[in-house]
């Protein structure tokens, strides 16, 4: 149960007909999970495919199983969300369209989708199928619902980093249905937002690769802590609040956990749920024991109420078992807190913080012999297969490994439980279905064809340089660069500090005024009034890193230039065309694409014009949390990489000492009309110094002033 109630949950806010009982919404993360989720009382389950999700290293499904589930499911009463929540590259557009065209053709209640490129094909070629919002769209505000809306989204899953009070705002505004979570893993960035992974080794979290860097140790000041790993969400006593607002559904995150989490955790909130006032006492006693049996962080409530949610003291998920010792290259010894059977996934934890090695347990000893289980107490021989719970999937699982390392042990899924699943006749059912399976003949469209030139290249580069500063103190050196542009964070010293230096701006580049990521309440307020003023004296030109600032923007009276920054970053021109749908007149390419997306890019039509975030040091998180503990001075990682705490706006942002400098991609042609390559001086201590060595590296076409990302190495 939750660990951290504060206050408790707040009063009822108006009386809701059970009529409205919202839909409980179940991970089906694999065949027993399903089978799980839909004996203990879902009403729904959201399943991914074997490509294309935001969970990808969960077991997942292929369309011949998902034919199989759908059908099953539907015998059941019990709904089928299909989770297509990865990000798509341009060169993936052909194989997405079949495979989203073969998912509508068996008929699931919906798709839940991140990407606006593959939402715009769902929307033109499978209209008959509803298309949910993943809540990696990051829509926290009605602004954004507005936009989804636009785009023919018919519900959005809303950020598990909201408080209730917001929640409530964005329900009772009646724009869409609307989902939100109860249960499970919460991440340290804000849902969307994260770049952190991507940056260290080319597996994007928006793609379904995440490698978990915010369950590690950081050093920091000279404490070595787990600074950004969050402690699961867990909302069972807010249900009595959240049964009073007009929700949708409610949703329990965890397609990479077992059927015994699913279990438990579906029976518990329907317990909850279906419990009328009179029984509550109970129904949150029974609840509470189901939750117990759990493996899983702590818990908390979240934001629920509105302040920061904790953070834990290690990164580990799952139920303590023992520490390991190891007695040889894939073998090592336990003495056991808590029994243990044959097929049970355990999870080697070396240290709090560092990435686990998952297994599951196919022999073990016991005196030398070999058992199906073992008991508390017992000293246990476990031999460690070669194998991630992932499939061989994950980087940095047990395989990879000469000589296991010493740690502790995590029990994360039962064994037994899975293999019970596994024999219902259900399953067995969709066995033979997808046994029957087959797949349709899917044409693709003329518009995955189209193909056009890129846009030239070489020093005209130079005419389109715009420079991203934090103040204007370094204005008179960076005018020295000759910038096009400047952006400049739309913050109240700012908009001060121009008015007194005016003038010098007359003969100066155009402004760009950039909005923070992450803007709640009051701080919107002000930003609004600020943007007012900025209109007022004729300023048109504004980035923005949310659907809703632009959709805001989109409904001014006075016609504005709207540019999309770096966190909004498409992968694909379809996702270009939904942002000009929404009145962007520019978007900057994600800084995540590889070369082998960049190229597919310039060889497509892309709508608008187009910004390449040259140079800079992007943030990794952009998150609501505020870190405890956490001093001046650098973050290091335990490959010695470090990164360095800041703010934008009302985020907590990391950025990594190193620079990402995209010089690569100006040897070929532009994907479309250039309208800026973005020098992102803020975090310099030199920023005049930099603007020249930037402008000296694009001249002549070579230099080294940072990495490539993934421009090289390549994006997965």
């Amino acid at each position: 149960m939750n660990k951290d109630r504060r206050d408790g949950p707040p009063k009822l806010i108006r009386p809701r007909p059970p009529r409205l009982k919202p839909q409980l919404l179940a991970p089906a993360g694999s065949p027993a999970s399903w089978a799980a989720a839909v004996e203990a009382g879902a009403d729904a389950v959201y399943a991914g495919f074997s490509s294309f999700s935001a969970r990808a290293y969960a077991d997942n499904f292929s369309l011949a199983e998902l034919s199989g589930v759908i059908e099953e499911s539907r015998r059941c009463g019990v709904d089928v969300h299909i989770a297509f929540n990865s990000l798509i590259k341009e060169g993936e557009l052909a194989q997405a369209f079949k495979t989203l065209m073969a998912l509508a053709a068996l008929k699931p209640a919906a798709f839940i989708i991140q990407d606006l490129g593959l939402a715009h094909l769902a929307r033109s070629h499978c209209p008959q199928i509803p298309i949910h919002a993943s809540t990696l769209t990051a829509a926290y505000t009605r602004g954004g619902l507005y936009a989804l809306k636009s785009l023919g989204f018919s519900r959005a899953v809303l950020p598990r980093e909201l408080g209730f009070k917001e929640i409530e705002t964005l329900v009772s505004s009646d724009i869409m249905p609307l989902e939100m979570f109860v249960h499970g893993a919460m991440c340290f960035s804000f849902s969307g937002l994260c770049l952190f992974s991507s940056f260290l080794g080319g597996r994007s979290a928006l793609r379904g690769g995440c490698t978990q860097p915010c369950r590690r140790s950081y050093l920091n000041a000279g404490k070595k802590r787990t600074f950004f790993s969050a402690a699961d969400l867990e909302a069972s006593e807010f249900i009595p609040a959240i049964l009073s607002l007009p929700i949708g559904a409610l949703k329990i995150e965890g397609r990479m956990k077992g059927p015994d989490y699913v279990r438990n955790t579906v029976r518990a909130y329907r317990l909850l749920i279906d419990g009328g006032p009179e029984g509550w006492e109970d129904s949150i006693s029974e609840a509470g024991e189901l939750l117990d049996e759990v493996a899983g962080r702590p818990a908390g409530i979240g934001f629920l109420k509105g302040f920061s949610a904790p953070l834990v003291p290690q990164g580990a998920s799952g139920q303590e078992v023992g520490s390991f010792y190891p007695t040889g290259p894939d073998q090592g010894q336990v003495k056991l807190m808590r029994p243990i059977r044959l097929l049970d996934r355990l999870r080697l934890v070396p240290a709090p913080g560092q990435e686990g090695l998952s297994f599951k347990v196919r022999k073990m000893l016991v005196s030398d012999k070999e058992v199906a289980e073992a008991r508390a107490g017992e000293t246990v021989g476990l031999f460690v297969g070669r194998r991630s719970e992932a499939g061989d999937k994950k980087p940095g699982t047990a395989r990879d490994l000469n000589v296991l390392p010493k740690g502790l042990l995590y029990l994360t899924s039962s064994g037994r439980t899975e293999k019970e699943y596994l024999s219902r006749p259900m399953v067995r059912k969709v066995k033979i279905l997808a046994d029957g399976y087959k797949a349709p003949s899917v044409a693709l469209p003329r518009e995955l064809k189209a193909r056009t030139q890129g846009q030239a290249h070489g020093f005209a580069y130079l005419k389109h340089l715009w420079f991203w500063v934090q103040d204007l103190d370094s204005f008179p050196e960076i005018l020295k660069s000759s910038p096009e542009k400047l952006i400049l964070p739309l913050t109240a010293d700012n908009v001060r500090t121009f008015g007194r230096l005016k003038r010098a701006f007359r003969s100066g580049p155009d402004i760009v005024w950039s909005l923070p990521p992450l803007l709640f309440s009051r701080s919107w307020e002000k930003t609004r009034r600020d943007l007012g003023s900025l209109t007022e004296q004729g300023f048109r030109e504004f980035m923005v890193a949310g659907l809703g600032q632009a959709a805001f923007l989109a409904r001014t009276e006075k016609k504005l230039k709207i540019w999309g920054d770096y966190r909004l970053g498409p992968m694909n021109r379809f996702a270009g065309h939904s942002l000009a749908e929404l009145g962007f007149c520019g978007v900057t390419l994600s800084p995540e694409l590889d070369q082998e997306t960049y190229s597919g890019l310039v060889k497509s039509p892309w709508p608008g014009q187009i910004l390449i975030y040259l140079f800079g040091r992007p943030a990794l998180f952009t998150s609501r949390f505020q870190p405890q503990g956490l001093k001046h001075g650098p973050i290091v990682s335990e490959r010695g990489e470090k990164f360095w705490a800041g703010t934008e706006g009302d985020a907590f942002t990391l950025y990594s000492e190193s620079r990402i400098f995209m010089n690569a991609c100006l040897k070929s042609p532009v994907p479309g009309p250039l309208a800026g390559l973005i020098a992102d001086l803020r975090q310099e201590q030199r920023p005049g110094e930099t603007a020249r060595a930037v402008r000296k590296a694009v001249a002549e076409g070579r230099g080294s002033l940072g990495s490539g990302f993934n421009f090289k190495r390549g994006l997965r």
